[in-house]
């Protein structure tokens, strides 16, 4: 199970819609490189930097950080 949580703290609705579905796409890529624990429940909390990284870079750093608690 994985869940995605923007405050509103981050912008409006469009703006928090669009940081959740970057952060869906990147976790289908990594659920297809089996990069995750399927056994554990994943929650995703977006900061407001979130918002202003390139994909490529924010890519780079979830995954980074999933090989950590792998």
């Amino acid at each position: 199970n994985i869940s995605f949580v923007t405050k509103k703290k981050i912008g409006n609705a469009v703006k928090r819609n669009r940081i959740k579905r970057r952060l869906r796409s990147i976790m289908d890529e990594a659920l297809k490189k089996n990069n995750l624990n399927l056994g554990y429940c994943y929650l995703m909390i977006a900061k407001d930097a979130a918002s202003k990284t390139e994909y490529s870079e924010f890519k780079q750093v979830i995954f980074k950080d999933l090989e950590k608690i792998k």
